[in-house]
């Protein structure tokens, strides 16, 4: 198992292209699943808004963490988890001071093998292409739930442990949580087109502001870019996105802030200019009010 703690590996931007889109390989063609056990504090508190080809289980081993899909967001409690099917545009962040969750990601194809077989055709097909199961948020209360859990944790046991022949009861555990997705899987609504394309649009704004985030940005460029109206891009980023783009903007900087006082010795100034603060003065007054902090104490109280 790859174990990536938030607040260092599986955090790294460069792990996710211009487009949000993931380029981290996880697994590869032979066995194309693995597992992760993220680490979220309040140095680093979440996971940035991104997507993958994958499906992706994860539950709270530990603490409590937020998790916004689209444009919703929920809370998970120690023991809950959540399943996010492909190229389904999502974050994570701690609720109070610490979280741990264990992450499988891993292809359909594992389970199914080829589109002409019963696996596909019967089970796989319908919940790739339903619009309306983008994910499912699960608990113990309920029973089928806890079961697809307990299928969940048994796959992230086997993944650690990588006993001899592990990847058979790894497909059979993720066959058996997707099983029960199948079974109960929900009548919801559709998506309609409208919905779908101001998410479009926000992807391609997020891609606009990764490329575009070191140097001076402006609401009006990012509203240009997906060729909409200023007001329009303040609507649907707070409606996807939670918050305002310039909110966003300084949020991203931040993030990128603390990964370079953790895993470098670059001074301050040079961290300020590489993020996109133009000066140093408001990027600690910034850091301050996000963490309580000024940069300098927080990388020496996080060595």
């Amino acid at each position: 198992m790859k174990q990536y703690q938030a607040d260092a590996a599986h955090i790294l931007l460069s792990s996710i292209s211009e487009n949000r889109r993931e380029t981290f390989p996880h697994g590869d063609e032979q066995f194309p699943c693995t597992s992760y056990l993220d680490r979220y504090s309040l140095k680093m508190e979440g996971y940035p808004w991104h997507w993958h080809d994958e499906w992706e289980i994860a539950y709270v081993e530990r603490g409590g963490v937020t998790v916004r899909i689209n444009d919703k967001a929920f809370r998970l409690k120690e023991g809950d988890g959540v399943f996010i099917g492909r190229r389904v545009l999502h974050a994570y962040s701690v609720c109070g001071t610490e979280a741990e969750m264990p992450n499988i990601l891993f292809r359909p194809s594992l389970l199914y093998g080829s589109q002409e077989s019963v696996y596909w055709k019967r089970y796989i097909k319908p919940l790739i292409l339903s619009s309306a199961f983008s994910c499912a948020i699960l608990t113990d209360a309920v029973l089928w739930q806890a079961e697809a859990l307990k299928q969940a944790r048994r796959a992230f046991s086997l993944l650690t442990a990588e006993a001899y022949g592990y990847e058979f009861r790894v497909r059979s555990a993720l066959s058996e949580f997707v099983l029960q997705l199948c079974r109960n899987m929900p009548c919801g609504t559709e998506r309609s087109a409208g919905q779908q394309s101001e998410i479009d649009r926000v992807r391609q704004m997020l891609s606009f502001i990764q490329t575009h985030y070191t140097a001076p940005i402006q609401v009006q460029q990012i509203a240009d870019n997906a060729f909409i109206s200023r007001r329009e891009c303040l609507r649907s980023f707070q409606s996807v996105i939670g918050s305002s783009p310039i909110q966003y903007v300084i949020a991203l900087r931040l993030r990128k802030a603390k990964q370079l006082l953790l895993e470098t010795d670059l001074p301050i100034l040079d961290i300020c200019a590489a993020c996109g603060f133009q000066n140093q003065s408001y990027f600690t007054k910034a850091f301050r009010e996000k963490t309580g902090t000024t940069p300098a104490q927080f990388r020496k109280r996080a060595r």
